[in-house]
């Protein structure tokens, strides 16, 4: 009884709305606004703004501290990732040590335009803003969207059954589960026996149904990385959406981000990318540099570890942010879809009656057919055993107005891919987590072992190594190779001229974590009493300096944000 109350109250208790979540994002931001702040750093297509809440030890200050971002909100597809995100927000202000010497950016909806109206939205294009795409290419556009013809508030999938010779058979249903669809095979006799179409109207009369959707460009498809040119929903070019732009110009304009964590369609986290894969080059790495493959096993193993999440849907990254900001920016980039397939309950084993002593054996009952889709069936099964059977929507007739008899059902919009309800406040605490893991563990350039001694007077010998003592690498393998990041810049004080040996300045690409390091040696000739600085400069920690005087090295370190 107890847990037949449990499931009623989660299956009706409702995620709260994007909007809604926005709201409680700027209550939070009311009730500290010593260390909150919400600044507007774009507009969507159709003019809604793109916000980043800025949570530090001070907001005043908080652009001169190391960073973490935070991206939700990108598609339709997981609507909860602005309440989870929103959510890790307030989780990471009850700890105030989580606060100490770094800063939050939290974008907790980059996406308004595909997240206004989801109804709207058929899986295909929710992650696309509000500009209008001629996608059939008839010099109309989104003349022919999905429509929610039956008014049950959802855009589903429609099956008619015996089509005409206009409208061949594509499917049929699955005999392991006939509510699922599969191809036909014809080796085992399995003959189609449906055509499939998105739920809508062929409104233009093409003889089409539903085949130009509303919107847009696609938001995790325009970064510039593997770009796909010839893919109307990856835009005109490169950052040609208002949305996309303003990102990407926040994330150059901030060269103290350090790591980022990105909700998205996209997982690295719990399916590790393809480090052996190449562009045709031969050269590139496809999505993963293989001396980054151990780091993103071991943030891969800590995210698991905090979300159990074990699955994750495979999806193409070309053209999306998190694969720009490793790629482009050499920026440590989590993936993560937040949620994934959890197992189905078992079901209890029926009870064997006992044979009478003469009878002959029972024989084992012969096995169920294999799904063509095992992940839909597995699905099917968490729907109908532990979520009351909301996942999916029934068959149910319909008279279309020119397809004539079709049955309207399929997976509700959502199900697959967007937490329950009750799932938010374990993710935000996981979301939460693994962004302070990415802080705490953040790179830092220090000098070390740094020593001088007078070699005769007036020539000082200065040795020291510059050591990165954080975790995480000042750059990506990825971002090295292609010489994006900012890089640490060393120099000595002393005139070219006074240099007997070593370079004046050196630019280092990068320093790999866990105590990478470069050494350094000069002989310098100076005057006595006089003032040597060596300095290490790296935009997104600050400048540190170390004085020598008299080939004695002062015992104060300065660093200057």
């Amino acid at each position: 009884m107890m847990t037949t109350l449990l499931l009623a109250l989660s299956l009706t208790q409702a995620a709260p709305t994007p909007a809604a979540a926005l709201e409680s994002m700027r209550a939070i931001v009311a009730s500290d606004p010593a260390r909150c702040a919400i600044r507007k750093i774009g507009s969507s297509w159709s003019g809604a703004p793109i916000e980043v809440l800025v949570i530090s030890e001070n907001a005043a200050t908080a652009d001169e501290r190391p960073a973490v971002l935070v991206v939700a909100g990108i598609d339709a597809e997981r609507p909860s990732s602005v309440a989870v995100a929103v959510e890790a927000a307030r989780k990471l202000l009850a700890t105030p040590e989580e606060l100490k010497g770094r800063t939050y950016y939290i974008v907790p909806c980059a996406n308004p335009d595909a997240l206004l109206d989801t109804a709207k939205r058929a899986p295909a294009n929710s992650a696309r803003n509000g500009r209008a795409v001629d996608e059939d290419r008839d010099r109309r556009a989104d003349e022919d969207p999905p429509r929610d013809i039956d008014g049950d508030g959802r855009i589903l999938v429609m099956r008619r059954i015996s089509p005409g010779a206009d409208d061949p058979p594509t499917h049929l249903p699955d005999p392991a589960d006939p509510r699922l669809m599969r191809s036909p095979d014809a080796a085992k006799d399995l003959r189609a026996t449906h055509s499939m179409s998105i739920e809508g109207l062929d409104s233009d009369g093409d003889g089409l149904v539903a085949e130009d959707a509303i919107g847009g460009v696609d938001f995790d498809r325009n970064f510039p990385h593997r770009w796909k040119e010839f893919d109307p929903s990856a835009g005109a070019y490169p950052l040609s959406e208002p949305e996309t732009m303003a990102l990407a110009r926040f994330v150059i304009d901030h060269p103290r981000i350090v790591a980022a964590v990105v909700a998205s369609r996209w997982d690295n986290m719990v399916v590790m990318p393809d480090s052996k894969a190449k562009d045709i080059t031969g050269k590139s790495p496809m999505t993963l540099h293989g001396d980054d493959q151990p780091l993103w096993e071991e943030l891969g193993r800590i995210w698991k570890e905090r979300s159990g999440q074990t699955r994750a849907q495979e999806w193409d990254p070309s053209g999306s942010l998190a694969l720009w900001l490793y790629v482009h920016r050499g920026i440590p980039t989590c993936a993560t879809q937040l949620w994934g397939r959890p197992d189905p309950s078992p079901l209890p084993p029926p009870p064997v009656p006992a044979a009478p002593e003469s009878a002959p054996p029972v024989p084992a009952p012969p096995a169920p057919p294999k799904a063509a889709d095992e992940e839909s069936l597995q699905w099917l099964l968490v729907s109908d055993r532990d979520q009351g059977g909301r996942g999916f929507v029934p068959w149910a007739p319909f008279d279309h107005p020119t397809l004539g008899k079709v049955e309207i059902g399929g997976f509700a919009p959502g199900f697959r891919t967007d937490p329950p309800a009750s799932e938010i406040d374990r993710l935000a605490k996981a979301l939460a987590g693994i962004a302070s893991t990415l802080a705490n563990r953040r790179p830092r350039c220090e000098f070390a072992n740094v020593s001088a001694r007078q070699v005769t007077p007036g020539l000082i010998e200065i040795e020291c190594e510059v050591v990165n003592t954080g975790w995480l690498p000042t750059a990506t393998a990825m971002g090295r190779m292609n010489k994006t990041p900012p890089p640490i810049v060393v120099r000595i004080s002393a005139p070219k001229e006074c240099l007997e040996s070593g370079r004046r300045v050196t630019i280092i690409d990068g320093l790999a974590g866990a105590g990478g390091r470069q050494r350094f040696k000069w002989l310098v000739r100076a005057q006595p009493g006089e003032r040597l600085v060596i300095e290490s400069r790296w935009k997104p920690q600050g400048t540190t300096r170390v004085s020598i005087i008299d080939g004695a090295v002062q015992p104060t370190m300065e660093v200057v944000p």
